[in-house]
């Protein structure tokens, strides 16, 4: 691939990721808040625990619908320059282990490369992910992303913004590796052509399998950065507490909201992405 040719790829990678990530966010955030809230009430009360259309029913009922997008803001802040980051990321590694006489990855290769790309960007949009988990819990009253994240870095210091990183990326490393391996080898043995239907129904299989996998993680994530000074920053105290308050099935709380969301995030993300791709290699 030559220089101007690697180039358009790059900018084509960090348009589709911008924009597939913003569309994405927007349509989906209701399902992460419901998400955030099964998970924070799984963690504070094991005795009145709520299923996914009660949190839902109470907060259109109790919160109003708005509610369902709070965190909007933290998550555009995160999704649209963290998707967009990771699918330019994503171009960038392709270009430097992909041999010249080869077109596609090869398993290993898709792993590697998807996990590679993942962390690049969930570290550097880290603090984001910290701000839009504790505006959907509702028990943060920051009136702003700025003002949540003065007020983090004033209390909890640096360390508070990277509260969970490490579950973070335990969660979304293994997601983007399995996701990307499956994603593109399916696409290989898929018969017809590359379509936006072929796309779409690639990336929702690879979405499932990719989000069962890695939703302990998240629940582990999620109950460390709404409750940090119960588990000191200390994953290991955060697995063992949700393990002896609700066994197994604990790491599992809210995985329907999740995996609908982040299963049809992620196919319309790597449908809009081939699609747009495409365009810039057609021209």
């Amino acid at each position: 691939m030559n220089c101007n040719k690697r180039n358009v790829s790059f900018l084509g990678a960090f348009i589709a990721g911008a924009s597939s990530g913003g569309c994405s966010t927007i349509l989906f955030q209701p399902f992460d808040v419901v998400k955030t809230r099964l998970q924070e009430n799984a963690t504070v009360s094991t005795v009145h625990r709520k299923g996914m259309l009660q949190i839902f029913s109470h907060i259109v009922q109790k919160e109003g619908p708005k509610t369902l997008w709070s965190g909007l803001v933290p998550s555009l802040w995160r999704c649209v320059p963290g998707v967009a980051l990771y699918f330019t990321s994503l171009e960038v590694i392709k270009s430097i282990i992909l041999p010249k006489e080869k077109i596609t990855l090869d398993p290993l290769q898709a792993l590697v490369a998807g996990a590679s790309a993942r962390c690049i960007a969930g570290v550097v949009l880290m603090p984001f992910t910290v701000i839009k988990t504790r505006f959907e819990s509702g028990q943060y009253r920051y009136r702003t992303v700025t003002e949540a994240f003065s007020s983090i870095y004033r209390l909890e210091g640096g360390r508070g913004l990277m509260t969970g990183l490490g579950a973070t990326l335990a969660r979304d490393i293994p997601f983007s590796a399995v996701y990307y391996a499956v994603y593109t080898q399916l696409k290989q043995y898929h018969p017809s052509g590359p379509t936006m239907g072929k796309s779409f129904s690639c990336g929702l299989a690879a979405g499932i399998i990719a989000s069962v996998v890695t939703h302990p993680a998240d629940v582990i994530k999620t109950s460390m950065q709404l409750f940090p000074s119960r588990y000191q920053h200390r994953t290991r105290e955060a697995i063992l507490s949700i393990y002896r308050r609700l066994g197994v099935r604990g790491f599992f709380s809210g995985l329907v909201p999740r995996l609908v969301r982040r299963t049809l995030v992620s196919a319309l993300s790597w449908t809009v992405y081939d699609r747009v791709m495409q365009s810039f290699q057609m021209a």
